[in-house]
């Protein structure tokens, strides 16, 4: 007689009892729907991605199509220009010919406008259908200032390529922050010596706040900041007691004094000596 052993599992699962089949078959179905689901759902963004592609590419397209049938084809300038270099601005202005009428940024053309030296202000508008209509105002020189810039009437120093001195303007020299009490020097100046007859050419302001007038008739006067205007005074007083001989020899005075002022006459040979 055989004995069969039964074998004894320590700590194992028990199976689990099948399912019934209608279950089974219950559940294999809704996995199947899940999945389908979920796959139109894909397909669905996928559609939805490439159609909105497809379409800002198409809109763009016709866009740049529309854009490119307005061309900028006219830049007006308008305003009373007198030292602005009509070629210059020609060419600052050029590439935005390149531009269309509804793209074009006018806010960097206003910019392109006022990068140049001698303007002040620029005011940029579109016109229907194909014009850039480029407003501009002129820097007003009041003086020369040094050798190769200008002293605008706002009080700016700007340059100015190829441009001369303009010899009917006074001509200041002075550091940069020096130039609005230089300008304000000048106008007071040449209140008074207008009165006798004179005319200031040139003012230059040391940095220990002295002034040297070269006027018109090449005579030079040296006078400091304390009581200018009364020592000028002073001095028109003396002038208009001179002779037309004494005064076509003055050479240079100076008014740093108190009470009293030194002259320096010329001499019949061009040379000097003080009195």
């Amino acid at each position: 007689m055989v004995k069969v052993r039964e074998s004894k599992s320590r700590g194992a699962t028990p199976k689990k009892p099948a399912l019934p089949w209608r279950q089974r078959v219950s559940q294999t179905l809704a996995r199947k729907r899940a999945q389908f689901r979920t796959g139109l759902q894909a397909l669905a963004v996928g559609v939805l991605l490439t159609g909105g592609a497809v379409g800002a590419w198409y809109a763009q397209a016709i866009a740049s199509e529309f854009a490119a049938r307005f061309p900028i084809q006219r830049i007006a300038i308008m305003g009373d220009l007198k030292h602005v270099d009509p070629r210059a601005l020609e060419a600052a202005l050029r590439p935005y010919m390149e531009e269309n009428f509804f793209s074009v940024e006018l806010p960097e053309v206003q910019q392109t406008a006022q990068s140049m030296a001698w303007i002040d202000a620029a005011d940029v508008r579109k016109e229907w259908p194909n014009t850039l209509v480029v407003t501009l105002q002129e820097r007003i020189p009041v003086a020369n200032w040094g050798k190769n810039q200008f002293l605008s009437a706002k009080g700016e120093i700007f340059f100015a390529e190829h441009v001369q001195p303009n010899p009917n303007l006074p001509t200041f020299i002075g550091m940069a922050d020096q130039a609005a009490l230089i300008a304000r020097h000048y106008v007071q100046m040449q209140a008074v010596l207008k009165e006798a007859g004179l005319a200031i050419q040139a003012l230059e302001m040391t940095d220990r706040i002295s002034m040297t007038l070269q006027l018109g008739s090449g005579m030079t006067l040296v006078v400091d900041e304390k009581e200018s205007l009364e020592k000028l005074q002073r001095f028109t007083a003396v002038y208009q007691l001179f002779s037309d001989e004494q005064r076509q020899q003055l050479l240079r005075v100076d008014l740093r004094y108190e009470n009293g002022l030194a002259i320096k006459w010329k001499k019949g040979n061009g040379d000097t000596n003080a009195a």
